[in-house]
């Protein structure tokens, strides 16, 4: 009986690297290199996203072997909430390379020139969301934002779907399928919901009918009284993908979860799934109806990351919020911390009329760090006192673990799955 002679792999050639920016004319090989990496995107979700209101060709990093794109990524434009500050970000998507130019590093070669051309253009912040966070951590990128959701038994959900409910200001409830004049009401409800959620998009009306228009939920209800509307959430089978309503009308929660509770039960979804802030007051329902909420690093395989291409210009941004959270706490100004980071030094110093970063200077309350451990405190994804513990950061004193239980406090983050999934 012969033998089937063995399977001789020659090595694979790699011709003439070319790292470019992306055109127009590259678009239809993008999509393949998708394809061929990711198993996706469909044709209409691809085109979908080059509508998108802030989107350029020149987005997207391209590494080409003998004119054939081998390795991609590309960075999204957004505006990203900081407590009472808003800061600039690029989202890192659809990072990848084709299995035959592996492990050349191409694709960390794309991150650090996404890193080189946000410090450029004064971008202080980057985030992505991988089943791969290690191959990010290298490059000084952080596990920040936890994945934050409610799960509870469809039938546990407030019984009233809103119509004919009673309300002591404002009379009937009733609850219902969005209406395109109604996307001024939706703005309004995000931003009294989430304007001071860490991580939070800013969002343009021409970005919110955008996100509209990819149909990331098969429903969009409203909570009204008679045609104020009270309230929003985006549905998608068993799933709240986001809710918000006025603050000073919380029964517009009852109404929509009821109104989610009737489908899902028409459905015959057992569960629902309800994606928010730990600190939303939707989740108040789950845990009434004997719920479980989850909120952890890790969910279904992905994790969040942040980076800071430059810290100098991140710490900068954020004075105004740091001030605020020195003069809500009662403490006395001036107010100082230092901080090294490779090397790298600067003095936050808070004062009741001005706020400055002066640079080369640390003062006798310092905290040296990593890159990833600055991001995850100054987000505020771990406190001070866990950061000690678990991550690249050293005190100088205790009087700076104090400063910087004030400046850095341990925050939700959230971004969410609209957002995310947008890039």
């Amino acid at each position: 009986m012969k033998t089937s002679p063995a399977i001789v792999q020659l090595p694979f050639r790699r011709g003439a690297v070319e790292y470019a920016v992306g055109n127009e004319a590259d678009q239809e090989a993008v999509y393949q290199t998708l394809l061929h990496v990711f198993h996706g995107p469909d044709r209409e979700t691809f085109l979908g996203g080059l509508w998108e209101p802030s989107y350029k060709p020149d987005q997207r990093l391209l590494v080409k072997v003998d004119g054939r794109i081998a390795s991609h990524v590309h960075l999204t434009n957004r505006t990203v909430r900081y407590g009472s500050v808003a800061l600039p970000m690029n989202g890192l998507t659809w990072v990848g390379t084709l299995p035959e130019y592996r492990g050349l590093g191409f694709a960390q070669n794309l991150i650090r020139l996404a890193d080189d051309r946000a410090r450029t253009a004064g971008v202080p912040l980057q985030t992505a969301t991988t089943t791969m966070p290690h191959f990010y951590k290298s490059l000084g990128w952080g596990v920040c934002g936890r994945a934050t959701l409610g799960r509870v038994a469809s039938r546990n959900l407030p019984t009233s779907g809103g119509d004919g409910l009673v309300e002591a200001k404002g009379g009937h409830w009733h609850v219902r399928p969005w209406r395109q004049v109604e996307i001024s009401d939706l703005m309004g409800l995000y931003e009294r919901q989430f304007a001071r959620t860490t991580g939070s998009i800013v969002r343009t009306e021409d970005y919110w009918r955008w996100i509209i228009g990819r149909k990331y939920a098969h429903v969009i209800w409203v909570a009204c009284q008679g045609e104020k509307v009270r309230g929003y959430a985006f549905v998608k089978d068993h799933r709240i993908l986001e809710i918000a309503t006025d603050p000073a009308h919380p029964q517009a929660m009852r109404a929509l979860l009821g109104r989610v509770r009737a489908e899902a039960l028409e459905r015959a979804y057992p569960e629902v799934v309800i994606h928010a802030p730990v600190d939303h007051p939707v989740l108040d329902a789950v845990r009434e109806g004997q719920g479980r909420i989850i909120d952890q690093d890790e969910h279904e395989g992905l994790v969040s990351l942040y980076h800071s291409p430059s810290p100098e210009k991140l710490l900068n941004a954020i004075l105004p919020e740091l001030h605020r959270r020195v003069k809500n706490a009662g403490l006395g100004f001036p107010q100082e911390l230092g901080l090294n980071l490779g090397g790298n030094r600067w003095l936050i110093r808070i004062d009741a009329r001005s706020n400055r970063l002066e640079p080369d200077k640390l003062g006798r309350r310092y905290l040296t760090a990593s890159p990833a451990a600055f991001i995850r405190l100054v987000m505020g994804h771990v406190g001070i006192e866990k950061a000690l513990q678990e991550d690249d950061i050293e005190a100088a004193t205790a009087t700076a673990v104090e400063s910087a239980k004030v400046l850095f406090p341990r925050q939700p983050i959230w971004r969410g799955p609209l957002d995310v999934a947008s890039a």
